[in-house]
């Protein structure tokens, strides 16, 4: 026990106190990735790395939003579509749900997927020669 014997008092944990923390936690973690050449604070860091091996992020499952912008022509909801498919990204839905200054706005919502076959399925629209309007608007995990 480095601390030894400790006291604490105030509000307690929630909302603000519990708040403050974790941005204090994360902004040191900021900092110190910054500095590049000082070593994680030894309370900050993860010892359970021998039993408990950390999954590669391409491997872990979870379902996505992402919000497309592209032209509004034929074709491109059925382009995502495939996409998706030939990575073997399963949709839950595709949708477009609005059109403004010359783009559509399609919303796709995935089932659970590896997040490399996600990845892949976005590096495909990218790619796609015939279709060049399209860009990722933005991308969340939904938990």
């Amino acid at each position: 026990d480095p601390l030894g014997q400790v006291m604490f008092y105030g509000p307690g944990a929630g909302q603000g106190a519990t708040a403050s923390a974790e941005v204090a936690d994360l902004l040191n973690l900021v900092a110190l990735l910054d500095s590049q050449g000082e070593k994680l604070h030894p309370m900050l860091h993860c010892h359970h790395e021998h039993y408990a091996p950390i999954t590669p992020i391409e491997a872990v499952e979870s379902r996505f939003y992402v919000r497309f912008l592209c032209g509004d022509r034929p074709g491109v909801i059925g382009h995502l579509g495939t996409c998706f498919g030939d990575a073997g990204v399963s949709l839950e839905s595709i949708v477009q749900i609005g059109y403004q200054q010359g783009e559509a706005e399609v919303v796709v919502v995935t089932h659970d997927v590896q997040e490399g076959h996600f990845r892949a399925a976005l590096n495909a629209i990218h790619d796609f020669e015939a279709v060049d309007d399209i860009r990722v608007a933005a991308v969340l995990r939904v938990l």
